[in-house]
């Protein structure tokens, strides 16, 4: 009697797991972390991820990181919105926007819906709940509604519509995808890669692979692109120079502000080797003939090779050795000889994170910081993708002192760097940003992915830091005239003092 009615309860069991899995939706939703999408160059199409809908579902023990904003679907008739505080095989714990805490076990939940942070002018695909899709540049992805450029005109889709949202991959995503794909000596993907960053007029980065690949392998495509490449960059310099300027009345010229001198490419240069980080380290190159001196000048430190074979050896060798020795000897006097030909990682990441996602398109506005209202914080906003001005800009933020008390790059504790208070809403910050008219914060949550960015870039950054020895002058200049006549003055005494 006992064993037929465990059986009975059994069937029943079955029954509603069952049912359960017939009419549960995907548990995890808006999970969005499967395949890159894009629009990949024609002839590396097999290498660069196609446009899809697939989405991956996290791993039973995976940890999400606390700050994630979700929403679940307890059930048909509940729904709650939140940050994750905890996730994990059993449990997702969530503090609502009412500021409570509420736990559910994973296995009651019918579906996760984790929104999404797009980059600026990232494009994605908004999921309805009644099927239908709405491509388009996903702006905002937030509680209440999501918000989508179509075609250049902003649509605002309320979030009882809206199911969740998958972002395409950023150009920079599928680049480096694609990098990841190339092995030693694989030319012809190198090549292709090339050719699909000249396409879409990434200049620097293509200039930067084809100069890998030369120096690895001399060959007649390669070097071709290359003066293609160059010729561009020519071009993209000299507009700014010849850009006709509006008639000056007669008598004394206005007086302007103009932010601080670009730097050269040496100072570019020797900020890099500065910042070299041998975990990760870049793309170097020492000549023979430092080398040379380095070992006639600190021949007998005892971690300098004392026969001639071994030198020999470290000359053809890897040249990060060569660099790791001149910083154990403190060789400073040849710093500058050591060539970085790729960004370190830490400069990348303020390139990528801070100065071209927000620092120029938010600060450094001709209304903002980049105008002659600016204050002492003035930076440069023209030929943006010239290295020289992003290094400037970031000498800038590191030796202004705009207040006493707060460094506008707190290494220490980089939550306190002026530029992330400045960059909160008033409300949030310790030290909120003056009010002045047509500000708007840069970050519009305490958790914002590009505040969470921008300081997990300070905190990449050598420490402790380095006084690089380079004279630089932060604040701005008073000229007469218009502020592209020192422009040019400083571009031709760069040039002239990067000729070798």
């Amino acid at each position: 009697m006992h064993s037929a009615r465990s059986i009975c309860c059994w069937c029943a069991l079955s029954v509603i797991v069952l049912a359960m899995v017939w009419t549960v939706p995907p548990l995890f939703a808006g999970d969005t972390s499967g395949d890159e999408n894009g629009a990949p160059p024609e002839d590396v199409s097999e290498s660069l991820p196609h446009k899809g809908e697939e989405t991956v579902e996290r791993h039973d023990d995976e940890v999400v990181r606390a700050g994630e904003r979700v929403i679940l679907r307890v059930n048909r008739n509940e729904t709650v919105a939140g940050e994750v505080q905890l996730e994990n095989s059993d449990v997702i714990v969530v503090r609502t926007r009412r500021g409570e805490l509420r736990s559910f076990p994973r296995i009651r939940i019918l579906q996760v819906i984790r929104l999404v942070e797009p980059e600026p002018g990232q494009h994605g695909v908004v999921h309805l709940r009644n099927g239908q899709r709405r491509e388009g540049v996903i702006v905002e992805d937030e509680f209440d509604y999501v918000l989508v450029e179509i075609e250049g005109i902003p649509a605002r889709l309320r979030r009882e519509f809206v199911d969740y949202v998958v972002l395409e991959p950023t150009f920079q995503q599928r680049y480096e995808q694609f990098r990841e794909t190339i092995r030693p000596n694989m030319f012809d993907r190198h090549l292709a890669l090339c050719r699909w960053l000249i396409r879409h007029r990434e200049y620097d980065l293509a200039k930067e692979n084809l100069e890998e690949i030369l120096a690895q392998k001399e060959l007649h495509d390669a070097r071709e692109l290359l003066k293609l490449v160059n010729a561009q960059l020519a071009l993209r310099r000299n507009s700014v120079s010849e850009t006709p300027q509006p008639p000056q009345e007669s008598g004394d010229p206005t007086p302007r502000r103009v932010p601080a001198d670009l730097l050269t490419h040496e100072d570019v240069n020797l900020i890099r080797v500065y910042e070299i980080d041998f975990d990760n380290p870049p793309r170097l190159q020492v000549d023979p003939p430092t080398v040379r001196r380095l070992f006639e000048s600190y021949g007998t430190h005892e971690s300098v090779p004392s026969t001639q074979s071994e030198r020999n050896a470290m000359i053809r060798g890897d040249a990060s050795k060569i660099v790791r020795l001149m910083f154990e000897l403190r060789a400073r006097e040849l710093y500058p000889e050591i060539q970085v030909n790729s960004e370190p990682h830490s400069l990348n990441q303020f390139r990528l994170r801070v100065h071209n996602t927000w620092l120029l398109n938010n600060c450094a506005t001709s209304g903002c910081h980049g105008g002659q209202d600016a204050g002492d914080l003035l930076l440069h906003r023209r030929n943006h993708t010239d290295a020289r001005v992003r290094y400037t800009n970031f000498m800038i933020l590191e030796n202004l002192e705009v207040d006493p008390e707060w460094p506008l790059i707190n290494y220490d504790n980089p939550e306190m760097s002026l530029i992330i208070q400045y960059g909160m809403p008033r409300e949030l910050a310790r030290l909120p940003h003056p009010d002045v008219r047509g500000w708007r914060p840069v970050f519009s949550r305490p958790n914002d992915r590009m505040k969470r960015d921008a300081m997990a870039w300070i905190k990449s950054m050598m420490q402790p830091r380095p006084a690089y020895p380079i004279e630089f002058d932060p604040k701005p200049q008073w000229i007469n005239g218009p502020e592209d006549a020192v422009s040019d003055i400083t571009r031709s005494k760069d040039a002239a003092s990067s000729d070798r």
